[in-house]
């Protein structure tokens, strides 16, 4: 794997990955704003937290529709512009935020806000084409662990702004962070003269932003509008649908928007597979957590801590994350990528089944909590170098976003399985039971373990790059 444009010089050399780092980080925290404040916003703007929680599912909605999108134009002497651009636009977002203009206005921001994500398969492509080859590797892993820990980062941090200058305020705090994140790029991120591939496929766009933004709807929001329900049911079907014209059309496209021959050669089809069952992993773990730390101890379980002890539980799992990427980073020395990620999958088991098997003490819901952060750290570490050995230059932006959209649904349907399995082991007229909690813990550890099978059955996915 070689470069294919020299740094412009040792000075911009040395400062550019710091800043795409704190680009990376920064657009992480914002893209996870609306999750510590949506009871925050459903008390400023006067609505319910039904209608409040639209504040998370529009950003992710529409993070998975555009991640392909800008991957795809964000191409060569495109990359620049494109993250440039994505920033201004995130800057507006929490701009509208922090204004009181009414919820309306603040969901449009929301969805603005959604672009933050689709920074980081820049970022990538930027650090592939841009740095020494000798530094891609731990480049790549830095900034996927990077953007993996500043929600667990920011979470804590937004519930303490907000805590203390309110709901608008944290999204004042947010969009002034945007906006340094943005002078920041102007300032680091160089220019490319790499031939930027001709057109866009805007009917696969469409296709896959469709089936995307149904499945998504259909997730997150089946618990308001019932599991059962037509419109969870048909939303759910028609995107299954149009996942199924997307990829006919995509694999007939002449420049389609994400390369399905590419997705599923050895190296880069594990990658998506764990990167899909891992975010299902990661999310049912940390959502039983949050959860529980909240639950009330007056049924013999639950821990009845405060909703900021709840975002502080995030904490420790950012910091684990950073330590296994750094951990991973070191053993990637001497062990494959295919077996960190393997290691990693393991690992995100583990926690998930220590917290079925103990959660009726802080420290032990922590300790499940550190062990899913190594996991993380691991997992997310060694999963885009796996994927960057196998595609072309010319396509990492494409692919790296195609897998972050297994990520995103992963991530969602893995917070509203937890909730599914909490409901459906609930006592008569109660939210919850400790056997939920048991149940859910086990499911975790099952979904994380099958990359591992999937692994161990002889995957190829080590073999060497074409």
């Amino acid at each position: 794997m070689g470069r294919l444009t020299a740094p412009s010089d040792a000075r911009e050399s040395r400062w550019m990955l710091p800043g795409i780092l704190l680009v990376t980080t920064v657009t992480g925290v914002v893209g996870s704003l609306g999750t510590p404040l949506v009871t925050g916003i459903a008390r400023t703007e006067g609505v319910s937290l039904v209608t409040a929680q639209w504040a998370i599912t529009a950003t992710l909605v529409t993070a998975a529709v555009v991640c392909p999108v800008v991957g795809r134009l964000g191409a060569g002497r495109r990359r620049r512009p494109a993250l440039l651009g994505c920033l201004v636009l995130v800057v507006v977002g929490t701009a509208l935020g922090a204004l009181p203009l009414g919820f309306v206005p603040l969901l449009a921001g929301r969805i603005l806000q959604g672009l933050a994500f689709a920074i980081v398969p820049l970022a990538f492509s930027i650090a592939r084409s841009e740095l020494p080859e000798e530094k891609v590797r731990g480049a790549v892993a830095a900034i996927s662990v990077a953007n993996v820990t500043a929600a667990g980062l920011g979470f804590p941090v937004t519930a303490f702004v907000a805590t203390l200058a309110g709901t608008k305020g944290a999204f004042g705090w947010a969009s002034a962070l945007a906006a340094a994140a943005l002078v920041v790029a102007l300032v680091v991120v160089p220019d490319s003269d790499e031939e930027a591939p001709r057109g866009v496929d805007w009917l696969g766009a469409v296709l896959l932003s469709a089936a995307t933004a149904a499945v998504l709807f259909a997730v997150t929001q089946a618990k308001a509008w019932g599991t059962t329900s037509p419109l969870t049911l048909g939303l759910l079907g028609g995107g299954l649908l149009a996942y199924l014209a997307c990829g006919w059309w995509l694999l007939r496209a002449e420049r389609p928007l994400v390369d399905l021959r590419v997705a599923v050669r050895p190296g880069v089809l594990v990658a998506n597979v764990c990167g899909l069952l891992a975010a299902l992993g990661m999310f049912v773990l940390l959502s039983l957590s949050m959860i529980l730390v909240q639950t009330t101890g007056e049924h013999g379980y639950g821990l009845g801590r405060s909703v900021a002890v709840a975002g502080l539980m995030l904490t420790p799992y950012a910091v684990t994350s950073v330590l296994g990427s750094r951990i991973a980073l070191w053993l990637g020395r001497f062990v494959a990528s295919d077996v960190l990620l393997a290691c990693g999958c393991l690992l995100f088991a583990a926690a998930n089944l220590a917290l079925a098997l103990g959660h009726d003490a802080l420290w032990k819901v922590t300790l499940a909590v550190v062990i899913g952060g190594f996991g993380s750290g691991m997992t997310f570490n060694s999963m885009p170098w796996l994927m960057v050995r196998f595609v072309p230059p010319a396509e990492t932006g494409s692919a790296l976003s195609f897998n972050l959209v297994l990520r995103f649904l992963g991530m969602s349907t893995g917070s509203a399985l937890a909730l599914a399995v909490l409901a459906g082991f609930a006592d008569s007229g109660r939210q919850t039971s400790e056997s939920g909690f048991v149940a859910g813990g086990l499911a975790g550890a099952g979904l994380s373990l099958r990359p591992l099978g999937y692994w161990l059955s002889g995957s190829p996915c080590s073999c060497s790059p074409p």
